[in-house]
Parts: structure tokens; C-alpha cells; sequence
């Protein structure tokens, strides 16, 4: 329905530093000599500052600054932790689902079920810690799959198009990015949150971003 699905990032300044803060599509790879269509997409984070409460969310910034695919964001931030929200226009990307994320060294359960990827599966055949997937177990879960059923690659469709490739394996339906976070005077420290459709937080950010930046002006009638 138009919705943005992603992770949430929490991000934790254990004292008050200079911060720059970027977020750019990651060029996972293509055949030499064809273009990366998600260079062009839109990629934006908005970072907000918890007070107290999740639900108490006060707007900082958004990454306005651009260099070429990157956006980013320089200032100023106290000790304290802050919730940055990814976002995008999608107009690079299909119509039909829209879907971002980043893929770090874990893949959380919520991914997996979230997406409807697999009906079920033994945790106890692939590498977790911490109760998540790792890298290796998210790929041997994958092979699993593509061995599956006597080589019917029909259940890996299921899982390739829930993240965003389409029949000639191009992903046209998603943008995976890079956030890239240097602190001048600490050491930040990032956590990945759940992934979810659409927020509230980041529609009001949104709109509280606009509200910032415009003019009001007067209108005929």
C-alpha cells in the first residue's frame, strides 16, 4: 500500500559530541557494464531524541546534506539515545512492495517471520547466537531451500521475491543501504530494531521536518 517496511535503529551517545551521521544505497554487486538502479533511489534518515519514553520522540534533523548518492547530517548531539528512522520517496523503486533494509551480521527472527519467507523451520540446523540468525545461518537456511523438494526452486521464488528481486533476479522492489555513523568525542553504539510497516513516528517527523523548513503564504480564497 505504498508503506515503507525497514528496521528502526536505536543509537546510543555516551557523552555529547560532534556527530556526522550518512546513509547511502549499498551497490551489492552487478554484472560489469549493466546499471545499479538502486543508486538512484532516495535514501534519507531522520534522527529524533528519546526523552524518557519511546513514545516521546522529539525531532532532531533529517540527512538534507548530499554528495552524489549519499545524504547525511552534521551537528551537535548530547548524551542520551536517539532513534533514527530510514525513509524513502520510492520512486525508484515497483509500485507493488516496497521493502528496506540493512543487512548487517544478524538476521533477526522478525525478518523471517515478518516476511512470511518460510512456513517453519528447526533452529537447531543453522549458527545463531543471541538468538538470531547469523550471516552463515541465513545462508545455509537459504541453500537449505534451494536443495529443497528435488530441486522445485518454487519455495526460494517465495523467499528471493519477498526481498524485492523480481524473475531476472534484479532487485526493483527494494533498497538496501549503508548507515554510516563518526562521533568526535565517543564511541556511538547502533542497534537494529524490528522491522516495521509504516510508523507513526515517521510520519509526524516527516511532517514536522516540513513544518521546519516552509513558509507559510497566503492563498486566494
Amino acid at each position: 500500500d505504498g508503506e515503507i517496511i525497514s528496521h528502526k535503529y536505536k543509537l546510543h551517545l555516551p557523552q555529547r559530541s560532534a556527530v556526522c551521521v550518512t546513509i547511502k544505497p549499498l551497490n551489492i554487486g552487478q554484472v560489469e557494464g549493466k546499471s545499479c538502479p538502486w543508486l538512484s533511489v532516495d535514501t534519507a534518515l531522520y534522527i529524533l531524541k528519546e526523552n524518557e519514553t519511546q513514545e516521546n520522540l522529539q525531532l532532531v534533523s533529517f540527512t538534507e546534506q548530499q554528495n552524489k548518492e549519499m545524504f547525511g547530517w552534521k551537528g551537535e548531539l548530547g548524551s542520551g539515545v536517539y532513534w533514527l528512522l530510514p525513509f524513502t520517496t520510492g520512486c525508484r523503486l515497483k509500485k507493488v512492495f516496497l521493502f528496506s533494509f540493512s543487512f548487517s551480521s544478524l538476521l533477526s527472527f522478525v525478518l523471517l517471520h515478518s516476511a512470511s519467507l518460510l512456513p517453519s523451520f528447526s533452529t537447531e540446523n543453522f549458527d545463531m547466537k543471541k538468538n538470531e540468525l547469523t550471516r552463515q545461518g541465513f545462508m545455509d537456511l537459504n541453500l537449505m531451500e534451494a536443495n529443497d523438494r528435488e530441486g522445485d526452486p518454487s519455495d526460494l521464488w517465495v523467499t528471493l521475491l519477498s526481498l524485492g528481486y523480481n524473475k531476472a533476479l534484479e532487485m526493483t522492489e527494494a533498497c538496501p543501504f549503508v548507515i554510516d555513523i563518526y562521533a568526535e568525542r565517543c564511541k556511538p553504539r547502533i542497534k537494529a530494531l524490528y522491522l516495521e510497516a509504516g510508523s507513526w513516528q515517521l510520519n509526524r517527523a516527516i511532517c514536522k521536518a516540513v513544518l521546519n523548513k516552509g513558509e507559510a503564504k497566503v492563498m486566494d480564497g
